[in-house]
């Protein structure tokens, strides 16, 4: 995964560093960086509502031919969970959040409609870290959530500058990523299988193209 995520980071300087190549060639491959923020919440957990509010950043790479689709490749660090908000008015005060920290690897394809673009696509994740917040501070999960994760990607995007693109998309799992309870509690905790489900707004920065 180290290895990978270097590839990615350098790639666009791999790419500007090119030579000039000849015309007629197909295909153009664009390198760039991708940031934005990240609203979420977990199926399954009992409460709803994406509140829990974190941020992605990574490195994506887009290769098409000169028309109307193109598929893109990203390795994205994003922080998902979900959080449970007080409600005062009704006399609960009790919060908590979960926060669960992923390596994305989004594989899209792009399909061009005017000024925007419809994206649709798979997304495989790998879990760094597990966590929770029950009494004001983030500790390890004992919750038993997998390793990994293969969720769906739907989104639109628009050219903004001659480099980048706004982008909104939504994600969920399409494996749980755990279990259902074999007995469920009944608390709002925890009484299904989970899912991770996102909302996602950002800027995607296009470094380099090179035409093959």
């Amino acid at each position: 995964m180290r290895q990978a995520l270097l590839l990615f980071a350098f790639l666009p300087y791999f790419l500007s560093a090119q030579t000039e190549y000849s015309e007629g060639r197909t295909f153009q491959f664009n390198g760039g960086l991708i940031g934005g923020a990240t609203a979420s919440q977990i199926h399954g957990d009992g409460i709803g509502g994406f509140n829990k509010v974190g941020f992605n950043l990574g490195v994506t790479l887009e290769i098409g031919r000169k028309g109307s689709e193109n598929i893109q490749i990203g390795i994205v660090y994003n922080q998902k969970g979900s959080k449970k908000p007080p409600n005062p008015t009704a006399g609960d005060y009790e919060t908590w959040r979960y926060r669960f920290t992923y390596i994305d690897i989004p594989i899209t394809t792009s399909y061009s409609y005017g000024i925007l673009d419809l994206m649709v696509g798979l997304q495989p994740s790998v879990l760094l870290v597990a966590e929770e917040d029950f009494y004001g501070g983030w500790l390890p999960t004992g919750l038993p959530i997998k390793k990994y994760d293969l969720g769906g990607v739907l989104g639109i995007r628009t050219v903004y500058g001659d480099h980048s693109h706004v982008f909104a998309r939504v994600t969920q799992s399409i494996l749980a990523i755990a279990p259902r309870p074999e007995t469920p509690t009944g608390t709002p905790r925890w009484n299904n299988r989970m899912l991770n489900m996102t909302i996602e707004v950002g800027v995607t920065y296009m470094i380099s193209k090179l035409d093959l």
